[in-house]
This record gives C-alpha cells, structure tokens and sequence, in this order.
C-alpha cells in the first residue's frame, strides 16, 4: 500500500469516526425524555391549581390524598396533598439537577442559568412546604397548593426549560463536531482526487451537508435564551407557550438538518470509496 491510499483510508475512516461521534448524542432523541418526563403518569401539566383543580391533580402517587381530601375536607387530607404534590416536584427536580450536573454539552452560562432556575425553584417548594405544615384553616391551604402549580409549573415549564436547552446545545456541539469531519473529508476528497480516482458527487455532497449542518445552527440560535428567559408567570398569562412550541419544533428541525447531514456525509464516503 502506498503513502497515498493509506492516508485516504486513514482520513475516511476519521472522517467516519467523528461523523459517528457528531450525531449519536443530537439524534439519540433529547426531545423525546423531557416530553415523557413531562407528560409521565402523575407529573400533571400545572394548567390547573387548588383544591378546585380538576382530575389531573389526583393522577399518579397523590391520587388517593386527592380523593381523601375531597371526601373529607380536613386541613390535615389537605396538608397531606400538599406535602406529596410538593415532594414529587423536588423529586422531579432533583432528577432536572442530576441531567444538568452530567451533560457534556451546555454552555457555561446555560448551565448556571439552568442551576439557578433549579435551586430557586426547589428552594420556593420547600418553603411553601413549610408553609403548608403551618397552615391551620381551609382557605390558607387552598392558597398555598394554589401556588404549588400556578407559583413554580415544574412540569409545565421548568422541565422543558432543561430538556429544551440542552438540546439546543446538543446541536451546537454536534454542528461543531461536523465541522472537524468536513474538513477530513475535504482531505479524503482531495487526496482521493490527486490519486486519480473518480470523485463523482463528492464535493456536491460535502457543500450539501455543510449546508445542513448550518441549517441546524441557524434553527436554534437564540432558542435557548428565550426559553430560559420564561417564568411560571409567562405560563400563567400563556406567554410561554407560543415561545416553548416554537423552540421544540425548532429543536426538531434542527435534528432533521443534522439526519440530512450525516446521509451527505455517507454520500461523499460512498463517493470516494467507490
């Protein structure tokens, strides 16, 4: 084997190697946790509040306090709901911290963000936890489990704040990541050509996924500070919603760019090794 075949199948299979590592984290479905985390049996979407909240307050582990307090409507039924709503949240919460702590691809400022909107808001839950043990009457507990939905939205918000923004930097390292493979495959395709090969395609190809890749950036630049920007105020006057939608169909697009990418980057694989 001579210098130069060795070098491009040195460089395809670089070019392979970082292709692989680029996509395997953005297409491994981000999108699809936090939806499951959000909308799992027991995790209520915090549109409804109190007492008065409809059945989706009573799914799940608190259920039967729900149906207890109802039935029998003593400040300790209602100190019970309240305690376990309270208690899976910062479950919840903790879990968000945990994903934060691990991921290898927020930014620094999106983690502190993102570190902030956690421990502030376990930091209220627990308060108002406390809150709720003091409450003697009625109508003090229906204010306070009022605002364990309408105060913090943990699964209306908060939990699509982590997964959302992660995402959005998933894409950004995985862009990066395609970035290190255009070049290798620019080599592979220069070298495949000076060996006199037929490049066919390839060049087409590479511009075609380079294209993609900045396809996928341009979708979710400036998403993730939007979404961080939200509050269970922005919730509550329905302002966060539009902002969330647009932000997961964005991540969504982005991740299709990034699909179309990697099946270039095949292309300009399969080209040269023809």
């Amino acid at each position: 084997m001579n210098g130069l075949t060795r070098s491009l199948r040195i460089g395809t299979r670089t070019g392979l190697r970082l292709i692989a590592l680029a996509t395997a984290v953005a297409l491994a479905g981000t999108i699809g946790v936090g939806s499951a985390l959000a909308a799992r049996p027991g995790a209520p979407s915090d549109s409804a509040a109190g007492p008065n909240a409809d059945a989706r307050h009573g799914v799940g582990r608190c259920a039967p306090l729900w149906l207890a307090a109802r039935a029998d409507p003593t400040v300790e039924n209602w100190q019970a709901v309240g305690r376990c709503e309270i208690d899976r949240r910062l479950e919840t919460l903790s879990v968000l911290q945990a994903r934060v702590d691990a991921s290898v691809v927020l930014t620094d400022a999106h983690e502190r963000a993102l570190d902030e909107i956690l421990s502030s808001t376990q930091a209220g839950l627990r308060a108002l936890r406390a809150e709720i043990e003091a409450d003697t009457t009625l109508a003090e507990l229906r204010e306070d489990i009022t605002s364990i939905f309408e105060a913090y939205r943990v699964y209306a918000l908060v939990v699509r704040q982590v997964w959302l923004v992660i995402g959005d930097d998933t894409v950004d390292v995985t862009a990066d990541g395609f970035d290190a493979a255009a070049d290798r495959l620019e080599a592979a395709i220069d070298a495949a050509e000076a060996a006199g090969k037929d490049i066919g395609d390839a060049r087409e190809h590479l511009a075609a996924m380079i294209r993609h890749v900045e396809a996928a950036r341009d979708e979710v630049e400036g998403d993730a500070e939007a979404v961080l920007a939200l509050t269970p105020a922005d919730w509550n006057d329905e302002s966060a919603q539009p902002v969330l939608r647009e932000a997961r169909q964005s991540l969504a697009d982005a991740r299709g760019h990034l699909r179309s990418a990697l099946a270039e980057a095949r292309q300009v694989l399969a080209e040269i090794k023809e």
